[in-house]
């Protein structure tokens, strides 16, 4: 995919109009609730509603992202038109922004997670902070670009909406979130943390006619897993810098839930796969794996064996 040079040059803003700027997220969780709690009763199913509504104050849709047996899903937010949620009315939206992740909690509670893609304009939490990894235990709502995001656990063990939309509102608080460390290269040349573990190996292989045939091996890290590892073309991931054109600008994350890892193809244009085998959109890695991205990049998985804890 050739590089699209308006997804790196800076863009003026949108303004937010004057009745949303004083307190965004309930002004516009007010303005649409029978919307939104149409949408909500819709989903008697265990998973996360995600609602948009532009700068301009227009709901420009939902998805539902329902969880699997396992307990765990993905989806990716952005510009691109492969995108699981398309944010299309902003061009300061990133192609691919944001990657949330769903998972069981205890009691059945949803835990979401929102990891920036290394975009431009990042994330902003309800509070105006900009943050490039947040984490909560219930609903979640951020501002990307523009846009409003609302991000709204449904389920069974979700407590119902009332009719009246402050009510519903403030039966939100307390939200249990925590901004977290941003998402890191894989090349990245800090040092581990005191308390982290050499979980595994990835070696890269490539081979193109501008930087001819490339080898590179990393060891990967606990504390890198836990807040996500970016593969991709931009020059923060593993494989920065190279014209791969068939390579997204950020294709895969590499992923850690509570003991298991998680590779997340990134809704990119030439997909990922296992090497002779389907394509994948998540998979979890489950021993030595070799991964094929966009045909263009062969990765192998590697993990470290630990001796048994007595």
């Amino acid at each position: 995919m050739p590089r699209d040079p308006t997804d790196d040059a800076p863009l003026s803003r949108q303004l937010w109009p004057a009745d949303l700027a004083a307190e965004p997220f309930a002004a516009v969780f007010r303005k649409h609730f029978a919307a939104l709690k149409a949408a909500h009763q819709a989903q008697p199913h265990e998973g996360v509603l995600i609602a948009a509504v532009d700068g301009n104050g227009f709901f420009d849709g939902h998805a539902h992202l329902r969880l699997p047996t396992s307990g765990i899903a993905h989806l990716i937010i952005g510009r691109h038109e492969r995108c699981d949620v398309v944010l299309s009315r902003d061009s300061d939206v990133s192609l691919r922004h944001l990657l949330v992740r769903a998972t069981r909690g205890h009691h059945a509670q949803i835990y979401l997670r929102a990891i920036d893609l290394r975009s431009r304009c990042g994330l902003l939490s309800e509070d105006g902070k900009r943050c490039e990894a947040i984490a909560s235990k219930g609903p979640l709502f951020l501002q990307v670009a523009s846009y409003v995001l609302l991000l709204l656990p449904t389920g069974p063990a979700v407590k119902p909406w009332t009719n009246d939309a402050d009510e519903t509102w403030r039966g939100f608080a307390p939200r249990d979130q925590e901004i977290l460390p941003p998402p890191q290269p894989l090349k990245s040349r800090s040092a581990p943390a005191p308390n982290a573990v050499r979980l595994a190996t990835i070696t890269i292989q490539s081979s193109s006619p501008q930087a001819g045939d490339l080898t590179s091996t990393h060891a990967v890290w606990s504390d890198q897993l836990e807040r996500g590892i970016l593969v991709g073309r931009d020059d923060r991931c593993s494989h920065g810098g190279l014209e791969e054109g068939n390579l997204s600008r950020v294709h895969l994350v590499l992923l850690s839930v509570d003991d298991e890892v998680w590779a997340i193809d990134t809704a990119s244009t030439n997909g990922s796969r296992i090497y002779n085998g389907p394509p994948f959109r998540q998979l979890l890695m489950t021993g030595e794996s070799q991964l094929v991205l966009a045909d263009a990049l062969a990765l192998r998985w590697q993990p470290v064996m630990h001796a048994a804890r007595a």
